[in-house]
């Protein structure tokens, strides 16, 4: 029996944790944003010019062409003070801009990387944030240090541990996180990895490589892409 009524006990915190946790629902009224709970029911009117889902317990709203930041329980729990911002990752920080600078707040709405930078980007899974400042790009871990120096012309976002920058010779190329060439700086253009491929252009070609920088293949044309759909349709 105290088996029995263990196991009914646990069911029941089990299940009030999901009540819990329950995400409110975005929705649109009169070109206005609010959210409802899972009935249906509205837990925050429809007042917001624009809004986030909820991400980390927080949904990013915009009021009066400012960013700020509301609760699952409707509480206005970051004021509406930064001309652009972006949802709370899971290390907790939202990167924001005000005046023209951008930088990272927590949860509770404190300065914790300053405001500081041209351009900010969100950090990654990896725990790298892509920022500018003086027309140069590098990359910052979540205390604001430059884990590889902003020296780069352009940069893109990690993807599958690699980045492509732009050097001083308008060439890109892919760099790890310790800042070191996995695929020489050659290419006239270079794109993030995805799956496996990177789309590149060089001498006025266009193709995928690999994560070795091997080719794949080149980069189909328009019109040769619209012959394969009509080919597969037949």
């Amino acid at each position: 029996m105290k088996k029995y009524s263990f196991a009914i006990l646990s069911s029941f915190i089990f299940l009030s944790s999901l009540a819990q946790d329950k995400t409110p629902i975005r929705f649109y009224k009169n070109a206005k944003v609010g959210y409802k709970d899972e009935s249906g029911k509205v837990i925050v009117e429809p007042t917001y010019q624009a809004g986030s889902d909820f991400y980390n317990g927080y949904a990013l709203v915009l009021k009066n062409n400012k960013r700020g930041f509301i609760n699952n329980t409707s509480n206005v729990v970051i004021d509406f003070i930064y001309d652009d911002a972006s949802v709370f990752t899971q290390l907790g920080f939202a990167r924001v801009t005000q005046g023209g600078k951008s930088g990272y707040i927590n949860k509770a709405g404190k300065v914790i990387i300053p405001l500081e930078f041209d351009f900010a980007d969100d950090f990654n899974k990896d725990g790298l944030a892509r920022v500018s400042k003086n027309s140069k790009f590098g990359y910052i871990n979540p205390k604001g240090v430059e884990v590889i120096k902003l020296q780069y012309e352009n940069a893109h976002n990690f993807t599958e541990e690699v980045a492509a920058v732009q050097n001083a010779d308008k060439k890109w190329g892919y760099i790890n996180s310790k800042n070191v060439y996995t695929i020489a700086a050659t290419f006239d253009e270079a794109a993030p990895f995805y799956n496996g491929l990177a789309r590149v252009r060089k001498d006025n070609k266009a193709y995928y490589i690999d994560l070795k920088g091997n080719w794949v293949k080149d980069e189909k044309k328009p019109e040769e892409e619209e012959m394969e759909k009509l080919e597969r349709k037949h």
